[in-house]
């Protein structure tokens, strides 16, 4: 499958089955940004490559995800995501809030040094009291969350379904020991008990699982492997609660980000760039509208990516494909 692509981003065309086991042609298309101390933007003379899987942490599956798979299916609306660390503003800092703030959305969150259970009067375990820290990634692990697979009997082997990654969950006969439990460090303000994250989720997580249909005995004997009947596509936004844009971003929206850069205090506005696109299959050139579906901010790297992803039906008529066009406007 030829990309004739006029543009200096990097682009890819991948093949996606609907529910209805409808074939559709995929171009994902992938821009980079350095971003300055003072929020001016560049692009990037080295694009990071386009992704087909996620890149991880640690151990796929059991980490939290750094960038999320650029290929992959069309997204209902914009996911947005910050990658980083809280950094304290000055030595001894023990806690702080940080904030990301992208096109009227708002993910706050109180950050904490290390904490552990500790003995209190009477035999209670309460929280010690936080160690002061220089920076905290923004991860999943450091959250409100966790899996405990303490128990000898794997039956009773459980998890927070609102983040598996996290701190703080034991099931109710679990063998850990409490002194030996640290806490969550990225609290949700005013509400402690709940998960606050910046980074992409797991399909397994409950606030996306919810969307991916019924997976019953009907559906094995029936459908399977194929997509259920009930698959709802906002399934594919992976983006943190609070952070998937209602609509499509169109570029040239307001991002702030407070307390995870040296300064403390970072600005800028996305970039406005129009992408079209075009295939040729077997007849009139028929147009892709490119659409963004994922913004990253990244400020250990500060860096900025952008994902655009556009589609067309081409059900039984794959053979006839010979090419794709792509052109860029706003990129300077």
């Amino acid at each position: 499958m030829e990309i004739r692509n006029r543009t200096p981003l990097p682009a890819a065309l991948n093949i996606v089955l609907d529910k209805r086991a409808a074939e559709q042609l995929v171009l994902c298309v992938k821009g980079t940004w350095t971003i300055s101390k003072s929020g001016r933007l560049t692009l990037a003379e080295e694009p990071k490559e386009i992704l087909a899987a996620d890149e991880c942490v640690g151990e796929p599956g059991l980490s939290s995800v750094r960038y999320e798979a650029d290929m992959g299916p069309m997204k209902l609306t914009t996911d947005c995501a910050l990658v980083g660390s809280a950094i304290a503003p000055k030595r001894g800092t023990k806690e702080m809030e940080i904030a990301f703030t992208i096109a009227g959305l708002k993910q706050r969150a109180q950050v904490t040094g290390e904490r552990r259970l500790a003995g209190g009067m009477l035999g209670a375990w309460i929280p010690s009291a936080p160690e002061a820290f220089e920076r905290v990634p923004l991860q999943w692990e450091y959250a409100v969350g966790g899996t405990d697979h303490s128990p000898e009997d794997p039956l009773k082997h459980s998890m927070d379904e609102r983040n598996p990654l996290g701190r703080g969950f034991r099931t109710k006969n679990t063998k850990l020991e409490k002194g030996a439990s640290l806490l969550p460090q990225m609290l949700t303000p005013g509400k402690a008990n709940d998960p606050v994250g910046f980074g992409f989720t797991g399909g397994h997580w409950i606030h996306r699982r919810k969307y991916a249909g019924t997976y019953d005995k009907a559906w094995q004997e029936e459908r399977c492997p194929l997509l259920p009947l009930d698959f709802d596509e906002r399934f594919h936004n992976s983006a943190a609660p609070g952070l998937v844009a209602p609509k499509y971003l169109r570029g040239g929206e307001r991002v702030e980000v407070l307390g995870c850069t040296a300064s403390g205090k970072l600005a800028f506005a996305l970039p406005t760039v129009s992408l079209r696109a075009e295939a040729a299959i077997g007849g009139p050139l028929e147009p892709m509208k490119m659409v963004l579906n994922t913004v990253t901010v990244d400020t250990d790297a500060m860096k900025l990516f952008l994902t655009w992803r556009g589609a067309v039906h081409i059900h039984k008529r794959l053979p006839r494909l010979e090419f794709v066009t792509l052109d860029a406007e706003g990129l300077a």
